[in-house]
Formats: C-alpha cells, sequence, structure tokens
C-alpha cells in the first residue's frame, strides 16, 4: 500500500511540475495601453517580468520594466531556432540585431539607434557568403553600398545620399 500511495505522490508531483513548468514558459499576453504594458486590461500597474507569448506560430520573449520594453528581444521558430535577436531601450530597439534563416544561419546584421537603423549593415546568402552590405546614417541608405552574387563577386554598386540613389554601376 506504502510502495502505491509514493507512486501516486511522485505522479502527482510530476505532473503538477509538468503543468506548472507548462504554464511559466508562455505568459498571457500583456495589454499595450497609454504606450505602457501592464499584465491585464484592469491593471492599473504597470508590468515588470520577462514576457513569452505566442503570436501566430512564432514565439515571442522580451523584458518588461515599469511597462516599458527595455533589455532582449528575442524571437523563434516555430522549430524554437532563433529567428531575430536584439536589445530594446524604452521601447525602441538599439545596439546590434540579428535576423536569421530557419536553419538557424544568418541572414542579416545591423545596428539601431534610437529605432532606426545606423551605421553598417549586411545581408548573408544562406552559405553564409555576403550577398549586400551598406550603412544607414538616421534610417536611411547612404553612401556606397555593395551586392554581390553568390558566388561572392561584386555584381553592383550602388551610391545612396540620404535614401536617394544616385548612382548605380553593374560591375560585372
Amino acid at each position: 500500500m506504502k510502495k502505491y500511495l509514493f507512486l501516486i505522490i511522485i505522479s502527482l508531483f510530476t505532473f503538477s511540475c509538468t503543468v506548472k513548468d507548462a504554464k511559466e514558459n508562455i505568459s498571457k499576453p500583456l495589454v499595450f495601453r497609454d504606450g505602457l504594458y501592464y499584465a491585464d486590461s484592469t491593471s492599473k500597474i504597470p508590468y515588470t517580468g520577462r514576457n513569452k507569448s505566442k503570436m501566430l506560430d512564432q514565439t515571442i520573449e522580451f523584458d518588461v520594466v515599469n511597462g516599458v520594453r527595455e533589455g532582449d528581444f528575442i524571437v523563434y521558430y516555430p522549430n524554437k531556432k532563433i529567428q531575430i535577436i536584439g536589445q530594446l531601450a524604452n521601447n525602441k530597439n538599439i545596439g546590434e540585431w540579428k535576423y536569421y534563416n530557419s536553419n538557424g544561419t544568418i541572414e542579416s546584421v545591423g545596428n539601431f539607434l534610437d529605432d532606426k537603423p545606423s551605421g553598417a549593415w549586411s545581408w548573408y546568402y544562406p552559405d553564409g557568403k555576403v550577398a549586400e552590405e551598406g550603412k544607414f546614417v538616421e534610417g536611411k541608405r547612404d553612401g556606397d553600398w555593395k551586392s554581390y552574387d553568390s558566388i561572392g563577386v561584386l555584381e553592383t554598386l550602388r551610391k545612396y545620399k540620404m535614401d536617394k540613389m544616385i548612382d548605380s554601376t553593374s560591375v560585372k
């Protein structure tokens, strides 16, 4: 009898931990109101904590401090591989962001400053070779942008001035 009672207790403990862990992995969707995130529509206190929610078939994970997205921001493909990873400050993209293909290879990488693309950005072919590279200034293409063919040979050189293409030269 003690043996069966022990097995029942262990089974209940295991089941309750599994259910609890599953519930803890995915958060209830947050409510965005008046520029802040709240735990629900009736909450008066802005949310603080790590939020992990589902949107369509993707999982989105980010930190919130006093109702404002701060820190890590990660989007996962359905296969659990990272699709996007970056940093947030005051609900805005900052610093380096990386975008991945569903197989885990890098798709693009670049920086944000005050929620706008800034500085050098690169896009890649699935084999890791650079497909295109250039710089952003205040969220706009600026300067030389280079496009490469799939074997890595420079194909096109474009010159931009504040997002307006002023010259394009085919190198091949």
